[in-house]
């Protein structure tokens, strides 16, 4: 005994021998563990699909317990199946929905659902808003530490989504047409405008060319509309942006009728001392006849005069509030149509014309953002989407070229750094976009609207 107590040959294997089992173990849990954390993201994901089935805008027309029923149901439907899954949702220590509803004139109700099947509270009045909470607490089958008696781990989450009842929105949109929107909308189309003006023209072009000289054939929007060029100006993004916003606010509102647009055009050139923007579409809730009259919409006409007009911003601000109807800050608060909110959406590059015998016949500034100020003091929110004013290259056949067309340097470049700052000045905090092309000035505008309709969102 005394000798093997003093044996000391293969005690490393003797010692792996030993801590094999542990670690054995200890990696057996890791894997548990990582698939109780995988199982419990998706049953979070399932919890998240439940939370807003409760408060689609469909739903918000339904009573509380209906709602808690379609979340149960959705709940119920999607997380049955998964693997390794103990969670029973008839069982309130397991699930619960609490759904908590506000309106315009009665208290605040909260409910905890209770089973399915359940659909009888009803308060007689749709909310203003809605939120539901879903509580998930269940367990996740181990397959190592079972052996240690440990079957199961335990997992849990909560998701939140909250949305408000299609309130009654006025949306006014104030749309620049003016002959900068005939700008190419990307690179690529600019290269395009440009070879094509020089091969129908005799001189590439691709800024400022909007009225053709005697001895050319062509406008620049004449030619960039021909079949075999075929480039895309940015009246054209702005168009199809519109339609499209549009097209959401008529999904989103469902068999309801709460939303109404006006369209109004800047750039509307009608001489030295014309008005530079008119009523394209009156206030209406017909959105079939507003999207029909948008997808007309293109360059406001060119006359020939030079430069003014054809940004007239200051104008525009004040010629679109007595269409408006506003009353005063808190009182359209959307409950009603006579009480819809009101929102004046502008679409601009921001620079505007004014009188002078500037450069190129053109005199132009930064928008003055105290002309927004009134349409605040009515409590009407101001959204603006700033389409860049991207610096023109002399020459777009050369890519690495820094050169710059003389009208941007002149017009343009002495102001540019100016025009964000006043435009995110106009806008209501919180609504200013800055977009440079086509996704991006899209996107602007459905997140103006989203902002406005206030859709169904998840709670973080």
């Amino acid at each position: 005994m005394a000798r093997l107590w003093r044996e000391r040959r293969a005690n490393v294997m003797m010692i792996t021998a030993f801590a094999l089992i542990p670690l054995t173990f200890a990696t057996g849990m890791g894997v548990d563990y990582s698939q109780a954390m995988r199982l419990q993201t998706k049953v979070a994901s399932v919890a998240d699909a439940a939370s807003l089935a409760a408060v689609t805008q469909p739903m918000m027309q339904k009573p509380m317990l209906t709602a808690c029923d379609a979340a149960r149901r959705t709940f119920i439907g999607q997380a049955t199946g998964l693997y390794g899954l103990h969670l029973d949702p008839l069982v309130a220590s397991q699930f619960t929905i609490t759904i908590t509803d506000t309106f315009a004139s009665l208290p605040t109700v909260t409910v905890t659902c209770p089973t399915v099947g359940l659909t009888l509270l009803d308060v007689g009045a749709i909310p203003l808003t809605r939120v539901v909470k879903v509580d998930f607490r269940g367990t996740s089958d181990n397959s190592f530490a079972r052996i240690l008696g440990m079957a199961t781990l335990p997992i849990a989450g909560t998701a939140t989504a909250k949305t408000v009842k299609a309130p009654y929105i006025d949306i006014h949109l104030a749309l620049d047409t003016s002959q900068s929107m005939g700008l190419a909308a990307t690179d690529a189309d600019a290269l395009k405008l440009w070879n094509a003006t020089k091969a129908k023209n005799g001189r590439g072009c691709q800024f400022g060319c909007h009225a053709r000289d005697p001895n050319e054939l062509y406008s620049m929007e004449e030619i960039a509309r021909m079949p075999d060029v075929n480039a895309r100006l940015r009246v054209d993004v702005l168009r199809d942006a519109t339609t499209d916003m549009i097209d959401t606010a008529v999904a989103s509102q469902g068999s309801n009728s709460n939303y109404q647009f006006a369209v109004y055009r800047i750039g509307k050139n009608a001489g030295r001392y014309g008005i530079g923007v008119d009523r394209y579409v009156p206030l209406t809730g017909n959105l079939a006849t507003v999207r029909s009259t948008v997808q007309s919409l293109d360059l406001s006409a060119n006359d020939g005069s030079v430069g003014f007009g054809d940004t007239d911003l200051p104008t525009a601000t004040s010629f679109v509030l007595p269409f408006m109807n506003a009353t005063s800050a808190g009182v359209d608060d959307g409950t009603t149509q006579p009480r819809a909110r009101k929102f004046i959406f502008i679409v601009t590059d921001g620079v505007t014309d004014i009188e002078g015998n500037c450069t190129f016949g053109h005199c132009t500034k930064v928008m003055d953002p105290a002309t927004c100020d009134a349409y605040k003091q009515k409590g009407i929110t101001v959204g603006v989407v700033y389409t860049t004013y991207i610096p023109t290259k002399a020459d777009p056949t050369s890519m690495s070229s820094t050169d710059l067309r003389e009208e941007y340097i002149k017009l343009v470049q002495p102001i540019a750094s100016g025009i964000a700052p006043a435009l995110q000045q106009c806008a209501s905090p919180g609504w200013y976009f800055e977009a440079s092309d086509g996704p991006t000035i899209h996107t602007a505008m459905q997140k103006l609207f989203a902002q406005a309709s206030k859709t169904a969102a998840l709670i973080h």
